[in-house]
């Protein structure tokens, strides 16, 4: 049974200061459509909480995701989890290089875990991933 249970976890962090209210509404859109159009079903259904104040001039979105499945629902979402959250976070480093963005994931599929730490500095269009 333990081999059919599915656990994934994930917390994405992503800040900026100092940037346009436009950049701050574009941004935070883009993020948010590119999420809940996602074709894995595990991360599409991520909600960002957005904590941008535009008088302040700071971008401020996160989420935290925990999913627990007895018996996993979508195989073939749960083995392509890894390669879809990294290229998801690819795709925003490269997009918004001005942001701040760290985090972390994991996954616990096949009686196997494996877990993630993310980050990338303003400045930097690529995501930096240490495994735990």
């Amino acid at each position: 049974m333990a081999e059919q249970t599915l656990e994934i976890t994930y917390n994405i962090y992503l800040e900026a200061e100092d940037i346009s209210q436009s950049r701050i509404m574009s941004a935070a859109s883009y993020v948010k459509e590119l999420v809940n159009n996602h074709n894995n079903s595990y991360l599409n259904r991520a909600e960002f909480d957005d904590e941008s104040n535009l008088d302040d001039f700071s971008f401020r979105l996160f989420a935290k995701e925990t999913i627990t499945e007895e018996t996993c629902k979508n195989t073939e979402d749960a083995k392509a989890f890894i390669d879809d959250i990294v290229d998801l976070l690819f795709d925003i480093a490269h997009m918004h290089s001005f942001l701040n963005m760290e985090g972390d994931f994991s996954i616990l599929y096949n009686g196997e875990r494996k877990q993630y730490t993310f980050c990338s500095e303003s400045g930097d269009s690529l995501c930096d991933f240490n495994e735990q």
